[in-house]
């Protein structure tokens, strides 16, 4: 929606015009778009400059194509002459969000949107949800760590959160298709960095928190604190819900924390109280999960395609949301029989005779790493070998808790490389073998992991699973700075002699 300075002052009184260029004429400067890239910056657009960029701010401004520039109050950076500068109290980036949407229409405002937090099941829960919904009727769209899927558009932004003017474009685009409800995925990082502000959203999904990001995080405080976020910015003109698993890890204390803050937010909790819905008489096993989702006098069998215990916990919190958007419950239970296989979680590839197996799943946290080899081992392998690593320029804490976890889950456990990145991938196998107990020793130790892949596969005995852990669904590996084309299943594939 294409403005000008005045109408944009007067939308966002708490934006200050430190200089105003066109002599001193708000209403002659257009304003098209906001943009916290200065690459994408066109002449009329408003470049978004966060606190983030610290050092470099006076490089990105003088890149940019933007005639507006937006800093923080009080920033000592030079600006050209000949720019609008407009000024922000806090960091622009946290109002950023608002202002694309003012920008792009408020396109959120007519569809119903999802937003799944956790350290792990976002990726899993949104797609679940996207076919329950999807097999209603309704014209979805997903955005997340795979993607931005809608209608017959599927687009890679690189972020499991894009930016907040590109999540706006997006969500324009889903409008104008028709998209009624959108499930996306809500980093910690795009909750921190407001990447979500503006946007309305209907409902907010809580699955777990254990460690990870500490990388960005100062410390699990807050990394919580960036999650129980999502919850402050639900849109109570729509009638928001949350949906949580109190029995989780984190998952009481969010409870706890959204009940206190944000008291008038109605709340459907899993397995926590006798109030709240309860999962009961779960059954396992590699030809498909059931139980019962009950509250009081309402009872669901449930029975899907979908392997392992943590997909109990993702069907069920898919269930109570679809039910607070007002899907069917029977229709729901027919769903789920046959979700379709979400790539890189608990993906099973088979041998040619189906003798042996290979489970690829993107865990690379230490909690995902313990609950994908359990819901192995419920599904009663002869033989469990885990093949993992951990990412480089990362939390490095993370990596002797991940040799801890799998050398007491694991029958066998093979050391690779997962995307090193700028360190040796020999250093970043030293610190993992560090968490071991004294005198363990691995299967193999190999940092090239297709070869790692190769020699999983010739170990494994006949009604084994080799697990392949850490990469999932990517289609790259990172070494170095180069992004390499190398896929786990492909890989997987290949062992098995039917790729």
């Amino acid at each position: 929606m294409r403005t000008n300075l005045t109408k944009l002052l007067r939308e966002f009184p708490e934006l200050k015009p430190e200089r105003v260029s066109a002599n001193g004429n708000a209403d002659s400067v257009p304003i098209d778009y906001i943009r916290s890239d200065s690459r994408q910056t066109k002449e009329d657009d408003v470049f978004c400059v966060p606190e983030s960029a610290a050092s470099k701010k006076e490089e990105f401004i003088s890149n940019a194509k933007a005639s507006v520039i937006l800093l923080k109050t009080g920033s000592a950076v030079r600006v050209p002459e000949s720019k609008t500068v407009l000024e922000y109290e806090g960091d622009p980036e946290q109002i950023q969000g608002p202002i694309a949407s003012f920008l792009s229409g408020h396109p959120s405002r007519d569809m119903d949107i999802v937003a799944v937090t956790g350290t792990n099941g976002k990726t899993s829960l949104t797609n679940i949800l996207y076919s329950l919904a999807k097999d209603q009727g309704k014209r979805c769209g997903l955005i997340g760590t795979i993607g931005v899927k809608f209608g017959d558009s599927l687009i890679d932004t690189g972020y499991t959160t894009p930016d907040a003017s590109s999540l706006n474009e997006i969500l324009k685009r889903m409008k104008d298709e028709g998209v009624d409800v959108v499930f996306m995925e809500a980093s910690s990082h795009g909750l921190k960095l407001g990447r979500m502000n503006g946007i309305s959203l209907r409902a907010g999904v809580f699955t777990n928190l254990t460690q990870d990001h500490l990388d960005f995080h100062t410390d699990m405080a807050d990394y919580f604190e960036s999650k129980l976020r999502l919850f402050r910015i639900l849109d109570f003109s729509r009638s928001p819900f949350a949906v949580l698993d109190r029995g989780s890890s984190g998952g009481q204390e969010m409870y706890e924390r959204i009940r206190r803050e944000v008291p008038d937010l109605l709340t459907h909790a899993l397995d926590g109280t006798a109030e709240d819905w309860g999962t009961h008489d779960v059954s396992l096993s590699l030809q498909g999960t059931s139980y019962t989702i009950s509250k009081g006098d309402l009872s669901f069998g449930i029975e899907t395609n979908l392997l392992g215990s943590f997909n109990v916990r993702n069907t069920a919190l898919a269930f109570l949301t679809g039910r607070g958007l007002g899907l069917d419950a029977t229709a729901m239970c027919g769903s789920l029989r046959t979700i379709p296989q979400i790539p890189g979680r608990f993906q099973i590839v088979y041998d040619k005779d189906r003798s042996r197996m290979a489970v690829v799943d993107y865990a690379h946290t230490p909690d995902a790493l313990e609950n994908i080899i359990r819901s192995v081992r419920d599904s009663k392998p002869k033989q469990l070998i885990t093949l993992f690593g951990c990412g480089g320029d990362r939390d490095r804490t993370k990596r002797p808790k991940m040799a801890r976890i799998a050398e007491e889950l694991s029958d066998e456990v093979i050391l690779t490389s997962d995307n090193p990145r700028t360190e040796e991938a020999e250093s970043i196998l030293d610190e993992i073998q560090s968490g071991f107990s004294p005198g363990f020793r691995p299967l193999l130790r190999e940092a090239d992991r297709a070869e790692a892949i190769v020699r999983g596969v010739e170990l494994l005995e006949e009604g084994g699973c080799l697990l392949v852990a850490g990469k999932g669904h990517e289609e790259y590996q990172i070494v170095g700075r180069e992004k390499r084309r190398f896929s786990d299943v492909e890989e997987v594939q290949k062992a098995f002699g039917i790729f």
